[in-house]
Order: C-alpha cells, then sequence, then structure tokens
C-alpha cells in the first residue's frame, strides 16, 4: 500500500471523525436558542478568524493565493452543502437528511469524476458505494420513513451533490490543501452563508460557558481540522475514495454520542457497521473484483 494512499485514508477517516461532532454540538446550540443558518454562519467567520490567528502564530509562509479557486470551491463545499442542508432539515426527519446527502455526495463525486477527471466507474467503487449506502441506510431503518417529504428529499440530495462537485472540483483544478487554503475557503464561506442567515433573521441564543465552548468547538474540529482534512485527502486519492472513506461518519457520531451523551447504539449499528466497513474494502480495492490492480492515488 503506497504512502500516499496510506495518508489519504487518514485524512478522510480524521474528517469523517471530526464531522460527527456537528450533531451533539448543533444539540447544544440550538438549545440556547440559536437558529441552524446563524449556526452555519457563526462557525465558518469563528473559524476563518481562529485560523487567522493560527497563521500569524505558527508564521508560516504563505502558498499563492488561490482566489477564484476558493470562491468555487467555497460555494459547492460550504454554502451549498451547508444552506440545502439546513433547509432540508425544515422538511425531513434528520435520519433521512443524513442518508441521502451522503448517499448523493459519494455518487455525484463517482459521476462527476467520470465526466470530469476521466475517472473510471469501476465494478469495485459501484459495489463499494452500494454497500456502504445500504449500511447507513440500515443503521437509521425506520426513522428514514418519518417526515418523508418530497422537498426535504431533494435539498438534501442538492446539498449532497454539492459536496460531491467540491472534492471533484478541487481535483480538477489541481488545488493543493492545507491550512492558509482552508482560510480562503472558510472566508468566501463566511460571505455566502450571510445572506440565508440575514433572510431567515440572525438569532444568537443564550451565550452560556457551555455556548460558547460549542461555538469554538465547532469552529475549530468540523470547520477548520474538518475541511483541512478533506482537502489533504482529496490531494491523495480519487474523490469517489474520499466520499467512500467519509461515509463513515455516523458511525463516529454514535460512537460519540455513547460518550457524550451516553446514548447506547442501536442494534442496527453493528449490521451497517459491517456494510460500511466492506464498502470501503470495496471502494479502496483492498478487495479487487478484476485482476486489474490500478495505482490507489493520483498525484
Amino acid at each position: 500500500m503506497q504512502a500516499n494512499f496510506r495518508k489519504g485514508i487518514l485524512f478522510a477517516l480524521s474528517a469523517a471523525a471530526l464531522n460527527a461532532t456537528i450533531g451533539v454540538l448543533s444539540k447544544v446550540l440550538m438549545s440556547n436558542g440559536f437558529t441552524a443558518s446563524s449556526v452555519a454562519v457563526i462557525k465558518t467567520v469563528l473559524g476563518c478568524l481562529l485560523l487567522s490567528v493560527l497563521l500569524l502564530f505558527l508564521k508560516r509562509q504563505a502558498t499563492p493565493a488561490k482566489w477564484a479557486q476558493a470562491a468555487i470551491c467555497a460555494f459547492l463545499g460550504i454554502f451549498v452543502l451547508f444552506h440545502f442542508e439546513t433547509s432540508a432539515y425544515q422538511h425531513y426527519a434528520a435520519a433521512g437528511v443524513v442518508v441521502v446527502l451522503m448517499a448523493s455526495a459519494s455518487i455525484s463525486s463517482i459521476l462527476l469524476g467520470r465526466m470530469f477527471l476521466k475517472d473510471a466507474i469501476t465494478a469495485n467503487a459501484t459495489v463499494g458505494a452500494t454497500l456502504a449506502i445500504a449500511g447507513i441506510a440500515v443503521i437509521f431503518g425506520a426513522d428514514l420513513q418519518q417526515g418523508f417529504t418530497l422537498q426535504g428529499a431533494t435539498l438534501a440530495s442538492i446539498a449532497g451533490c454539492g459536496y460531491g462537485a467540491f472534492s471533484v472540483a478541487m481535483k480538477r483544478m489541481g488545488v493543493s490543501g492545507g491550512l492558509h487554503f482552508t482560510r480562503q475557503l472558510l472566508f468566501f464561506g463566511s460571505l455566502y452563508l450571510l445572506m440565508p442567515a440575514a433572510a431567515d433573521g440572525f438569532v444568537i441564543g443564550e451565550l452560556s460557558l457551555m455556548a460558547i465552548a460549542a461555538l469554538l468547538a465547532l469552529a475549530a474540529l468540523p470547520t477548520i481540522l474538518g475541511f483541512f482534512c478533506t482537502t489533504k485527502a482529496i490531494e491523495y486519492l480519487k474523490p469517489s475514495q474520499v466520499q467512500a472513506l467519509e461515509l463513515t461518519e455516523p458511525l463516529f457520531a454514535a460512537l460519540l454520542a455513547f460518550m457524550v451523551l451516553n446514548e447506547v447504539p442501536p442494534e442496527s449499528l453493528y449490521a451497517g457497521a459491517a456494510l460500511i466497513i466492506v464498502g470501503l474494502c470495496f471502494s479502496n480495492e483492498l478487495i479487487c473484483l478484476s485482476r486489474k490492480t490500478p495505482v490507489a492515488s493520483s498525484e
């Protein structure tokens, strides 16, 4: 297994684990009176400011600014993802939104990768994505049928397609991940998210110590580090592989809920986890359906 391939897997799984904190932390803030759109813009702005301060202390040499690329990627990976995901929650149960969003992100990355990167749609990628998506569906089980609306499912699909397009766009434009590019993403993401927040009415809830801690954690973990890990993973792996690996997010979310909220995971989690893991083995060609052994990572 190549070194770059291992790095890509590590970054993608780290991104999934970091993104899994969003649910728990957002619940804390919403219980304190924050609206979903306000949470989205505050964590992005705060993440941009914290990262700017961090870069001053690190005194790292700035990479050449890629503002045009950052503007496009931020629109797809921050605005489209966050805005339409937030809107979907207003029309569909959270479990259904998660499944539809992650499935559409995985499928769109495969199709767009074929269109714009000339990545082959292999049997391994297809089987892997199918098994991983089935695993997520098994985990949420009966919850998928609660509150289903076509509008909610459509909004969740748009959010997922935006995230899938984000990974393909980064690869297509040859953008290197890193802290400086992450700051550029968050800068444009903040500008984009101000619009829906202003339209919904910018509502800041009670700024208790718990709420402040949750905001800082949201800015640092899934926002700064999550996007950093995702952009680095895209450097080493195909977009379809990154999206497949990030399908492990519900597993990390269940583990976090057990550790923090003492929520006992349902029995369906174990069957779903097995399907996801087997799916990832196919997606990353640890299990090959053909004799051909393509290069695991693309530069």
